[in-house]
């Protein structure tokens, strides 16, 4: 019962902002893929690489730290990646040419993915049960603000700054993380309950937390939840800046009205959370949110209105969070004993999915089309994973 009391709101908020590092290294400069690609003198194939390299980074970086985290404590590397993370922000504001910037972007996600899966790991170092997931549950509350306003504030940063200047706010953000890692955030993980250090007790880790069949059915659940989001956060400048003629700004104001959906669901989840199985909400919510993705590509392929394009993409991303807080409470929570390990497995899997979807949003004409279709994909696959965890029986909460 302590361990819960430690878990306060104050923390919360910290772990999310060190958490938000994807949401943020991204959205705020999704305003700016165009500019950049003229500036640098290059093709949208090319900038689109900046958003792949950072999810790869993310991914790497967590599939590296989280067992780390395990056997040598989480403090640490949490600080570690606060300080890798604000470095390569500096680069990216100064970057000379798409290489340097594509190179500085994967660093970027390495230290932004050590914060990711260190705050993941945290909430069951803490809690158990129905706590943790109502931890998630306001953890992605908290971190829905950041895809609200990074957004707005790249398109107000954009015209008088340029690209250069987001990432300079960039890394103003990250320097608030590392006073967070440094200031607020204690070890959760006494040296009494860290596993064998070394090679052999890394992959003694990952070996069981991968021998969990439960486990990996919510890994793929959340992962390709993730690409559907993925799919519309990598395509929709171009959708509707390029196809749809939307300025630079209304976009911004577009995608931020969109991100608001994330903080409504969030809500929704976690009063639902104090009357229902988190695996039950998960299942639901992802028959509704196949209907809607099948609805879009319906849209795009034969109606092309776009207020019910925009009113479709806002259902839609309000039933990401509860996919994904559920998805993670639930895979993290059958694996406790390993957090930093199933934390791992769980980022990376969700980031590597991020990384694949992004240059296929360059593919075709009607980006529109290859957005809607991708996001069916990921809908239909991540429903087929949830229900094979659910044949396992749903966990235990309490």
């Amino acid at each position: 019962m302590q361990k819960n009391q430690q878990l306060s709101t104050t923390l919360i908020m910290g772990l999310a902002l060190l958490s938000a590092s994807s949401a943020l290294a991204t959205d705020m400069y999704l305003p700016a893929l165009p500019g950049i690609s003229q500036d640098l003198g290059t093709t949208a194939a090319s900038v689109q690489l900046t958003l792949s390299s950072f999810m790869a980074g993310m991914a790497v970086g967590q599939l590296i730290i989280g067992p780390l985290s395990d056997q040598l404590g989480r403090k640490g590397f949490l600080v570690a990646g606060a300080v890798a993370a604000l470095l390569a922000s500096v680069v990216c504001a100064m970057a000379p040419s798409i290489s340097i910037l594509v190179l500085a972007r994967l660093v970027q996600g390495l230290g932004g993915g050590a914060c990711v899966v260190i705050a993941r790991a945290i909430v069951p170092d803490l809690a158990r049960g129905q706590v943790a997931a109502q931890a998630f549950a306001l953890l992605m509350i908290i971190q829905g603000v950041a895809p609200v306003v990074a957004p707005l504030i790249g398109g107000v940063l954009v015209g008088p700054f340029g690209w250069r200047g987001i990432f300079w706010a960039l890394a103003l953000v990250n320097l608030a993380q590392l006073l967070v890692a440094l200031l607020l955030v204690k070890e959760s993980k006494p040296v009494e309950e860290r596993t064998v250090a070394g090679l052999k007790g890394m992959l003694s880790n990952y070996r069981f937390v991968l021998s969990n069949p439960q486990f990996l059915a919510y890994v793929f659940t959340l992962s390709l939840a993730f690409g559907a989001m993925f799919s519309y956060i990598s395509a929709s400048p171009f959708v509707l800046q390029n196809q749809m003629g939307i300025s630079v700004l209304a976009y911004s104001v577009i995608f931020g009205v969109n991100a608001c959906g994330l903080i409504i669901g969030g809500m929704i989840n976690r009063r639902l959370l104090l009357r229902l199985h988190p695996h039950r909400i998960m299942q639901t919510v992802l028959i509704s949110f196949t209907v809607l993705c099948v609805i879009l590509l319906v849209e795009v392929l034969f109606i092309q209105w776009s207020p019910l394009f925009l009113a479709l993409l806002f259902l839609i991303v309000s039933h990401i969070p509860m996919i994904m807080a559920n998805a993670t409470a639930l895979g993290v929570g059958v694996v406790r004993s390993r957090a930093g390990s199933g934390s791992a497995i769980l980022g990376f899997m969700q980031f590597s999915m991020g990384a694949l979807v992004s240059p296929l949003m360059g593919l075709g004409a009607d980006k529109a089309v290859t957005m809607a279709v991708s996001m069916v994909c990921c809908a239909l696959l991540a429903s087929g994973c949830a229900f094979l965890a659910g044949r396992k029986g749903m966990p235990e909460m309490g």
